[in-house]
């Protein structure tokens, strides 16, 4: 028993979705006894007894259903099934020559859905902060954290490589890059099986990047799939505000059911040729830009750091002169003119 806790303590501090199985009834000659459990894991390994061999395969099959709609489950395993069943028991022929009854409990564990961030901004360590509250895990991921592994590698591949391990079951994520690389958050996450995808943005914004999106190869699915601006228009003010607009769009979505969900793993970003497209393998080849506060040549298609003023999108060689020319941006471009 002390091994299973510890196996239970390291999946949890893994955040790793396993089901926890407990004997809350038994009826000889099951061999199980009452307050034996069992730990079967997203992979459907089993660690722990609750039973012979005839009951385990049914387990761990219940477990993996459990582990997808998130919900506890009574399962009761018997040769004599009952004439009513109770609401919520699952039952099942016990398949053992020997026969008996065995009743039991499973919980899955670690199975709030992920909240996949994108971005470094305000809006996006906000969401990260308040969505554990709302029953959701936040992963963050962005090309900042990426931006010191010297890889030549396309931007929305850099986000992809951050991407949680634990991303089969459906997710809800939101790009909240603030104009900086909307459109590589977009495609990196179009990957992943979601049930909502909110762009942070302003609609005159969300009108240039739909067009980026087409540009690079996206489908016109994966793009009508995207709610942009993210969240309910409550007047919302400052990053604490404008995330509960947006995690009260992403609770109707969970509560109330969705009609649309996007499949992930699908030809998003792809190009003609059937190849992965790149954030730059679709635009115009001269992509050398001069930073407006510098001087330093940049490529607008890789760097991170980019501002969006009256339609033109600016390329940076850090966040500081990014930071400085949002600050005063006439000034700027008067000495570049």
């Amino acid at each position: 028993m002390d091994n299973l806790w510890e196996a239970a303590r390291d999946l949890d501090e893994r955040s790793e979705p396993y089901v926890m199985v407990t004997v809350v009834r038994r009826v000889r000659p099951s061999s199980a006894t009452v307050g034996d459990k069992a730990i079967v894991t997203a992979d459907g390994e089993m660690q722990g007894f609750v039973g012979g061999q005839c009951t385990r395969e049914l387990v761990i099959d219940q477990a993996k259903k459990c582990l997808t709609s998130g919900e506890s489950k009574l399962l009761l395993v018997t040769s004599q099934p009952p004439a009513d069943v109770a609401e919520g028991v699952t039952v099942l022929p016990m398949t053992c020559a020997s026969e008996g009854t065995v009743e039991l409990f499973l919980e899955p564990k670690n199975v709030d859905p992920p909240l996949v961030l994108v971005g470094d901004s305000p809006i996006a360590h906000a969401l990260a902060e308040l969505a554990p509250r709302f029953s959701l895990t936040p992963y963050r991921i962005s090309l900042e954290a990426a931006i010191d592994t010297g890889s030549a590698e396309d931007p929305a591949v850099k986000l992809r490589h951050q991407l949680p391990v634990h991303t089969s079951a459906p997710a809800y994520s939101v790009v909240a890059t603030m104009g900086l690389y909307d459109v590589d958050g977009l495609l990196a996450v179009s990957s992943l099986p979601l049930r909502y995808l909110g762009l942070v943005t302003s609609p005159k914004r969300w009108t240039t990047v739909r067009a980026e999106l087409a540009e690079v190869g996206a489908s016109s699915e994966f793009i009508d799939f995207v709610t942009a601006p993210a969240g309910f228009d409550i007047g919302a003010v400052g990053p604490n505000e404008i995330s509960l607009s947006i995690l009260a769009q992403i609770v109707e979505c969970r509560r109330r059911g969705v009609s649309v969900s996007w499949p992930g793993q699908s030809d998003t970003g792809s190009s003609a040729s059937g190849s992965p497209a790149t954030h730059g393998s679709q635009v115009a080849v001269q992509q050398q830009v001069v930073d407006p506060v510098c001087g330093m040549t940049v490529d607008l298609a890789k760097t991170p750091y980019r501002l969006e003023l009256d339609g033109t999108t600016y390329g940076f060689c850090c966040s500081g002169c990014r930071d400085r020319f949002a600050r005063e941006p006439d000034k700027y471009l008067q000495s570049h003119a």
